[in-house]
């Protein structure tokens, strides 16, 4: 039988949307009956950033300021949880990780949940509020004086960026231009995607399809701020002010080598695109050597359907769920035992059967601007119909559900 009193050492690495949820659910696993349990919740930046409000922060100072929460303020004061702020170096094997500032950590469990990310701003590149509410407000400030505004990049990121820079500057030229032939992602109905091109048109802003921008030099960052003149596929020429991409989503996984070493085998996809971390259906990491490992949101190689906020934080509370019954089960200490004497041995440790992550939310919904919007769900479109236009407002468009967001921050005044 499981020893309810033993210590447990769960560590998560990256504090966003799947981190948060899995984080939060495992530290309250300490409050029924396991109380040597400690969450070690681990992020490079000192801030959580609300990326999905990005393209309302963009427009609204006051707003920004909301989207930033301290880490410091995520567990209850007074708890064994800590929160560390560094960068997770190396996945050192089935028990320790490294962080950048030399520092060891033990585990029983690990959920990686480092996430996707666009280049800053959309993303911030700074690691504390105040670098992250600078780049913003810089980008802001070019919006106030440019007169032409190209956004690249027609998934939802782009296409609510577009909606809300123009319904901010009614008298600016703004255009959206998307390399594939229509906007929003292919799994969403045709419907939705003409509703996105429609109510950008009743905003100003101009939609240009099946065009291909040839990006400037310096494009590793999402935005470039200053007259340029680029150039589409088409053979069309723009000259704009200030640019953002809505594009180029990468995934950093360099620390999981050392597993790939100590294995034997490739633990990520190596296609040429980012190279995401390889999972089984119950989010492990895909290697029997290493079933205590978990990996959670964008960073794993679930289809990009799967690439959103919210599913992201129900991929971390199944993490959580399915460490839960391990711990329940004694797993850890099995698995301790058993790799103490040969690390191999951890393939023939029995897991108790956990729950798999499937995909049942085929839903969207897409601001454009304040008062306008489209959504998808279960299959039916609301794109064209103004009662998406409510929906979407009521929904998400007021604050982009960082209401949600507290809850996980409920000592957020903590400076």
């Amino acid at each position: 039988m499981a020893d309810t009193n033993r210590e447990i050492s769960v560590v998560v690495v990256g504090g966003s949307y799947a981190g948060a949820a899995a984080a939060k659910k495992l530290a309250d696993l300490s409050k029924k009956g396991y109380s040597g349990l400690k969450v070690t919740l681990i992020d490079k930046n000192t801030h959580y950033f609300h990326a999905v409000g990005f393209p309302k922060a963009l427009v609204d100072a006051k707003y920004a300021e909301k989207a930033f929460l301290p880490f410091a303020g995520f567990f209850e004061p007074g708890s064994k949880h800590a929160f560390v702020n560094a960068k997770l170096d190396q996945i050192v094997d089935a028990h320790t990780i490294q962080l950048d500032n030399g520092q060891t950590i033990h585990y029983d469990y690990l959920v990686i949940a480092t996430g996707g990310q666009a280049p800053g701003p959309i993303n911030v590149v700074g690691s504390t509020k105040e670098a992250g509410l600078a780049e913003i407000a810089e980008l802001r400030a070019g919006l106030d004086s440019a007169n032409t505004i190209m956004i690249v990049g027609g998934g939802a990121v782009g296409v609510e960026v577009a909606g809300y820079v123009a319904a901010s500057y009614p008298a600016k030229k703004v255009i959206l231009a998307h390399s594939g032939p229509r906007l929003l992602p292919g799994n969403f109905r045709e419907g939705v995607s003409n509703g996105a091109v429609q109510k950008l048109g009743q905003l100003g802003v101009e939609v240009v399809l099946n065009e291909r921008i040839e990006l400037p030099s310096d494009s590793a960052y999402a935005s470039h701020v200053g007259s340029t003149e680029v150039y589409g596929s088409s053979g069309a020429n723009y000259q704009i002010d200030v640019l953002i991409k809505a594009v180029g989503f990468q995934v950093h996984s360099d620390f999981v080598e050392p597993l790939e070493t100590l294995c034997g085998q490739k633990l990520r996809i190596d296609d040429g695109g980012p190279r995401f971390i390889r999972v089984l259906p119950t989010l492990q990491i895909n290697s029997s050597m290493f079933p205590n490992v978990f990996v959670a949101g964008d960073a794993n190689d679930m289809p990009m359907s799967t690439k959103y906020g919210f599913k992201a934080e129900m991929q971390g509370n199944t993490a959580a769920g399915n460490i839960k019954r391990m711990v329940e089960c004694g797993f850890d200490q099995e698995l301790a035992h058993a790799t103490s004497v040969d690390p191999v041995a951890a393939s023939d440790v029995q897991v108790p059967v956990l729950s798999k992550w499937s995909d049942l939310v085929d839903a969207i919904m897409v601001p454009i601007g304040p008062d306008l919007g489209v959504a998808q769900a279960l299959k039916v479109s609301l794109g064209c119909l103004g009662l998406s236009n409510y929906l979407v407002s009521l929904v998400k468009s007021r604050d982009f559900m960082l209401w949600m967001r507290k809850g996980y921050f409920k000592n957020r005044h903590v400076k």
